[in-house]
């Protein structure tokens, strides 16, 4: 026996005139004792330390004997009188004053202890929607005015405890949720019905016998707030662990219902608030982790909560907010294309996952401009907090363009030390060209067969992908195509020859997106790259799909082949959804394009796309994104080879035979060819396109790529994680 038992114990006796034996039990900020007396039967008693409770105990004594005389199936914890009358006990402990009670021990198993079928979760909903209805319209000065830190109401309050959170995936979805409750939530907070609430419906508060619930202890977390937050609260804690935590939320909201009313906004918010809960949980096992890492009693909820954060981020909230469909492109060109024959009315996304407006959740493998996630909560406060402070142009001076002018070119080869922003990667291939003409005093170039570099007139003019299919009108004359690999320059002098005498720049894609996510390598880049150079011309490296590690092994894709350009091309992940582009390039360049006038780009480097950038630059590295890629590619990969036979049999069951010729990229950066025959390599462009179309059924988006439309490319964003992959395969085979 403890000594804090043996002091519990004569304090009983004194008080209660009764004997017995003492047990401490584990608490958050109280002492809380299991008493059984001599005749069996048991009590607990619990001291509150803080003196200044007073009141506030008062008050729960009064609410807990008005809900047992409305609610007369469930136990609540009334105190037992002392030898005094008096259901408050006060004396000395450790040499301070406190206040205790001694309550009867509520019969039945814990929540947490058992597993309920399906319908319990409706009886347990209607109890609180029943508890909300006995609370409603109660009057209490003290609990109207009482704060304390776990009612959801604060969650956002939490926020500078982040940083303690050492996994990177959960602080990103931390961070996430809080973002989306100060957007969604805080603006209509004010609208919410309030009332009093008991606050911590956890499974350790809930007492069950035979399926039915019998009790409900522990209403120190009593607050005056939004009564939407009883079964948010409730549900954060019945949910994890649940096979189909969706019937459970379903089964809870119904029950709650039947007995409290839930309008539309609170249906709504719901969404919200549940995962506020979760972070409130691991923020608060975070802080007490560092504080008294030995005690384990703090951290009992938080791998559930972790784990259903990782969950929640999938749920789609059109499955409780509502969305009208927008009318069918009736302003807009023909020219403009869709992603899907039925196309997809896309209201959020978050990370990995985007998320449309019939309910459905999508797990995006496609879409690499989200370079980090989709609305990544640092990416998006940074220029929610840059756009509040100052939005102007290159013409003034101001910090945000300096610290991510440095950063970006930290991670560049020491040559390439110079830079322009502009605010896409089209704009930046028509400086990079004004470059290449300024240095050369030319104007021919040399691309590669089925490059894209953009949507700009002189852009299109370097991409054969447009100029030499439908639509297009052909080969301009002062461009000169190379063939792709395989074929090695070494070893057909052809290819060589086909090169122009006097060259203003090679322009290729660091790995061709639109050829089919076709790998170069050394042995081909290298001699031409050395002619061109021989000859009076630059090499521009497109690093628009495949920068900022989305190739893995290193920062840009450049970095495989051994290669430093003369000028890099900047676009789509820079800014992560955010319209930015950048011209990287060497002081010689600088220099020759430095004529007398001037450039100007009105958003290019503007203070809220700097600030933008340079959080994507700091997501990457804090969450070590690029490693990341690395490894989990690597894996996709090698499942994919590993299952091809699997994939392959899966689409022909009901169709034409169909292979997988080659499984190729690095990292996020992946194709998968399909043919007809492994032997002829005839292009399987159907197959590819059932593919695409089956898995979006599924909840996958995935695209087709290459001249042939043959080639179902894997782009996700960052975050995309081995479990997204072992889904995708899973899909794939069945």
């Amino acid at each position: 026996m403890t000594n804090n038992a043996e002091i519990t114990g004569n304090i009983i006796s004194e008080f209660y005139s009764i004997e017995g034996s003492v047990e401490e039990l584990v608490a958050y900020d109280d002492l809380n004792f299991l008493f059984t007396e001599e005749s069996g039967e048991k009590f607990i008693f619990k001291i509150t330390l803080n003196k200044d409770d007073l009141e506030f105990i008062r008050s729960q004594n009064r609410i807990l004997q008005h809900l047992a005389g409305l609610i007369h199936d469930c136990q609540f914890p009334l105190p037992v009188k002392n030898r005094q009358g008096e259901i408050i006990s006060s004396f000395q402990w450790s040499g301070k004053p406190v206040h205790a009670r001694l309550f009867p021990f509520i019969k039945g198993d814990f929540l947490a202890e058992v597993s309920p079928n399906i319908q319990f979760y409706r009886q347990l909903g209607k109890f609180f929607g029943r508890l909300d209805q006995a609370l409603a319209g109660l009057e209490d000065p003290v609990l109207k005015s009482r704060t304390h830190p776990w009612d959801l109401a604060r969650v956002t309050e939490q926020t500078e405890d982040l940083n303690l959170v050492t996994d990177p995936e959960i602080r990103r979805l931390v961070a996430f949720f809080l973002m989306k409750y100060r957007e969604e939530v805080l603006p209509l907070y004010h609208k919410l019905p309030k009332g009093l609430i008991h606050g911590d419906g956890n499974d350790w508060n809930i007492l069950v016998q035979k399926d039915q619930v019998a009790g409900l202890i522990d209403f120190g977390d009593m607050v005056y707030s939004a009564r939407i937050q009883e079964p948010a609260i409730a549900l954060a804690y019945a949910m994890p662990g649940q096979r189909d935590f969706q019937k459970v939320y379903d089964s809870f909201i119904n029950g709650y219902r039947s007995a409290q009313p839930i309008n539309e906004l609170e249906e709504r918010l719901l969404y919200y608030l549940i995962p506020a809960r979760w972070c409130q949980i691991v923020l608060h096992g975070a802080r007490k982790a560092r504080e008294n890492p030995d005690n384990t009693y703090h951290q009992i909820s938080v791998r559930s909560a972790r784990e259903m954060l990782r969950q929640w981020i999938r749920v789609n909230p059109s499955g409780v907010i509502r969305h009208t469909v927008p009318p069918q492109r009736p302003y807009f060109s023909k020219s403009l294309s869709l992603a899907y024959p039925q196309p997809i009315h896309m209201t959020g996304a978050a990370f990995q996952y985007m998320y449309s407006a019939n309910g459905t959740a999508y797990l995006d493998c496609i879409n690499n401009i989200p370079h980090v996630g989709h609305n990544h909560p640092k990416v998006v406060e940074a220029g929610q907090r840059q756009m509040a402070r100052l939005n102007t142009n290159t013409r003034y001076l101001y910090e945000p363009l300096e610290q991510y002018a440095t950063k970006l070119l930290s991670k560049f080869p020491p040559a390439l030390n110079k830079v322009f922003f502009v605010n896409s990667g089209s704009a930046a291939t028509d400086l990079a060209v004004r470059l290449a003409e300024a240095y050369a005093h030319r104007k021919h170039f040399v691309v590669l067969d089925h490059a894209y570099h953009g949507n700009t007139r002189s852009a299109i003019s370097l991409s054969p992908y447009k100029f030499n299919r439908k639509g297009g009108s052909g080969k301009p004359d002062h461009v000169t195509i190379l063939p792709l690999p395989p074929g090695n320059p070494l070893d057909e002098p052809s290819v060589l020859k086909a090169l122009p005498a006097e060259p203003a720049a090679f322009f290729a894609e660091s790995i061709p997106g639109c050829a089919g996510q076709v790998m170069l390598s050394k042995e081909y880049l290298q001699p031409v790259i050395e002619w061109v150079r021989a000859n009076g011309g630059l090499y521009v490296a497109d690093e628009v799909q495949t920068g900022f590690g989305r190739v893995g092994e290193k920062f840009w894709a450049f970095e495989l082949y051994d290669v430093v350009p003369d000028i890099v091309i900047l676009g789509k992940p820079m800014g992560n959804g955010h319209p930015m582009g950048a011209v990287v390039c060497t002081e010689a360049v600088i220099k020759s394009f430095e004529t007398g006038m001037e450039f100007f780009s009105s958003f290019g480097g503007n203070p809220v796309s700097c600030a933008i950038g340079l959080a994507v630059l700091e997501v990457i590295e804090e969450e070590e994104l690029q490693k990341y890629a690395n490894r989990t590619g690597k894996f996709l990969k090698e499942e994919l080879w590993k299952n091809r036979s699997a994939i392959e049999q899966h689409f022909t069951a009901s169709g034409t035979p169909t292979y997988i010729a080659d499984i190729r990229g690095s990292g996020f950066f992946m194709g998968i060819e399909l043919v007809k025959d492994p032997e002829t390599r005839e292009p399987d462009a159907a197959s590819a396109t059932k593919i695409v179309n089956t898995m979006k059924k599924k909840g996958f988006l995935l695209s087709t790529d290459g001249p042939h439309e043959n080639v179902i490319k894997i782009k996700p964003p960052m975050c995309f994680s081995k479990t997204n992959a072992n889904e995708l395969i899973e899909n794939l085979i069945t």
